[in-house]
């Protein structure tokens, strides 16, 4: 058994291939911390069994390392999704522009993450995005992209978006890492 964050479903069960069962959390719950460390505990004390694997960023739930390790649990070696995606290239992307990131799972759910979630208007939107100088979307080419999305995205924060192809190669690394781990 898995647990993993909702955001990166499409990327996770290509990579699986239904070699594990998974437990996907709401993807919109990182807005909350709280809330997603609430739902860490009730996923991880729901599971028979110890050293489960947790596919959900270092950074997106304080003390997340502390709680899985109490609760039998390894979290994976990154800070967020867009880490488990670029790895060292992210590093490269930050030197290009203020950049914000997301993913087609982002793009699917960015109302329930920044509007249900944190309760932005456009105007709390476009100041809080006005610092970046684009969005940049990583396509793993496994989540259609819609135009439709984008534009409306892109209404809401007023920054250009970016499309960037990327591989599954660093995000699979970590993955065998956490499960054979």
């Amino acid at each position: 058994m898995i647990v993993c964050c909702g955001i990166l479903q499409k990327e996770i069960e290509h990579l699986m291939q239904g070699r594990e069962e998974i437990l996907y959390l709401d993807a919109g719950q990182h807005v909350d911390p709280e809330a997603l460390a609430r739902s860490v505990t009730g996923a991880l004390k729901g599971i028979n069994g110890t050293n489960i694997p947790l596919v959900i960023g270092r950074q997106c739930a304080p003390d997340l390392e502390k709680l899985a390790g109490e609760l039998g649990a390894r979290v994976i070696r990154a800070g967020n999704c867009i880490e488990m995606l670029l790895g060292d290239l992210l590093a490269e992307y930050d030197a290009e522009a203020k950049t914000f990131y997301i993913t087609g799972g982002w793009l699917e759910n960015w109302r329930k993450i920044f509007v249900d979630g944190l309760k932005w208007d456009e105007i709390d939107a476009r100041q809080n995005f006005g610092f970046y100088d684009r969005i940049l979307l990583l396509d793993t080419g496994l989540t259609p992209i819609d135009d439709e999305k984008i534009l409306e995205f892109y209404d809401y924060t007023q920054v250009p978006i970016e499309i960037r192809p990327v591989k599954l190669d660093n995000f699979r690394k970590l993955l065998e890492e956490i499960i054979d781990g």
